[in-house]
């Protein structure tokens, strides 16, 4: 099942009961993001943490935030009449839980979308969080996400973006090897031609979706995308005396995961989160 939100959810943000819930997301975009789902839904994230599950007729968010909260009782009535209020309770208690669980690279992965949407931007972010579509896909693949995808502006190359804060972050099971063998198996391996499909398909409507709610501003899809040009770069913030070791440890990582392709890595900081 392909990205694409639904047409009568989109009105009622245009032009609906929704709107004041769009304009929130659209003043608050340096802290909040609507993401294209698929199902007909839309997705709202702060610091990576889903905030709001919405669909046509249906409104939720992740239980798991609210371990020592009350969650809201009607999220709906909130959602359409006073979103602001809404977030700002959900905001507090995202907050809490990430103090809580110390994970370091939710803030970075969201501000860095958030830092690379302007025109003059090598890249532009166009979704968090993605997980191929495995439609027409007839022996199915253990489902793995991608933090960022994106495209360079310039050339029109379709960029999976893997984000890292920290030495720890670059081994084990979240780590630069599985990564790598992540996107060798979607796009190189034996279903490479429908993922490759499936992905094009997406972007074209998270592209469009984004327009039409007026989430997504200069920029134009290339007349022709590319399904042989897709890349994988790794994005890392350093730590205190984390660079000079990350070059070992990425050469590792890559030496285990086999792949014969070379990948380019970008590195950030707290206080330049653009990608160069």
């Amino acid at each position: 099942m392909a990205r694409k939100i639904n047409g009568k959810l989109i009105e009622r943000m245009r032009n609906g009961d929704l709107v004041p819930l769009l304009n929130f997301l659209k003043t608050n975009n340096e802290k909040l993001r609507l993401e294209v789902r698929q199902a007909g839904k839309a997705f709202v994230y702060y610091k990576k943490c889903k905030i709001l599950e919405l669909g046509l007729n249906s409104y939720s968010i992740d239980e798991k935030y609210f371990e020592n909260n009350s969650k809201p009782t009607d999220i709906k009535n909130q959602v359409i009449n006073n979103p602001e209020l809404y977030f700002k309770q959900t905001l507090s208690v995202v907050d809490s839980w990430l103090q809580k669980h110390k994970k370091q690279e939710f803030e970075t992965q969201q501000n860095i979308a958030i830092n690379n949407q302007e025109k003059d931007d090598k890249y532009i972010i166009l979704d968090m969080e993605y997980n191929f579509s495995q439609k027409e896909i007839k022996e199915r693949v253990k489902r793995a996400g991608f933090d960022l995808l994106g495209m360079d502006r310039k050339t029109g190359k379709i960029v999976f973006f893997e984000v890292k804060k920290g030495l720890k972050a670059l081994t084990g099971k979240a780590g630069i090897e599985t990564h790598i063998k992540d996107f060798e198996k979607f796009i190189y391996k034996h279903n490479e031609d429908e993922f490759r499909k499936n992905l094009i398909v997406d972007i074209q409507n998270i592209v469009s979706n984004k327009k039409e709610l007026g989430l997504l501003e200069n920029f134009d899809l290339p007349t022709t995308l590319s399904i042989d040009d897709i890349d994988l770069v790794f994005v890392f913030e350093p730590l205190a005396g984390d660079k000079d070791d990350y070059s070992k440890i990425y050469k590792e990582e890559h030496r285990k995961s086999a792949s014969l392709r070379e990948f380019r890595t970008i590195y950030v900081s707290e206080n330049n989160l653009k990608l160069i």
